[in-house]
């Protein structure tokens, strides 16, 4: 998980994520980690800066590979979306 300090994340978040995430969740984050990476960036990119919690809070969408992440997020207008994902990170289970 150390490969997501390059992406803005500190040590405490990891080891958090490392202390309550499943064994099975860590092990497909691992070997999932260029999706995640990309996903990741994805959000970054976008101008979502809460990206972070956002991971936390649905990490498995971040297995998705990133066409179909893509697909997720660009049917929506981009500022609105980033409006409404830093006032509530929790839409992004209904996207």
């Amino acid at each position: 998980m150390t490969y997501l300090k390059d992406l803005g994340f500190s040590n405490e978040v990891i080891d958090i994520i490392e202390e309550n995430f499943s064994k099975g969740s860590l092990e497909a984050l691992t070997e999932e980690k260029e999706n995640v990476l990309q996903n990741i960036n994805y959000l970054r990119e976008l101008g979502v800066s809460n990206y972070i919690d956002a991971f936390i809070k649905f990490y498995n969408m971040f297995l998705l590979d990133n066409k179909t992440f893509d697909s997720i997020f660009s049917k929506y207008d981009k500022d609105d979306l980033v409006a409404k994902l830093e006032k509530n990170i929790a839409i992004m289970e209904y996207l």
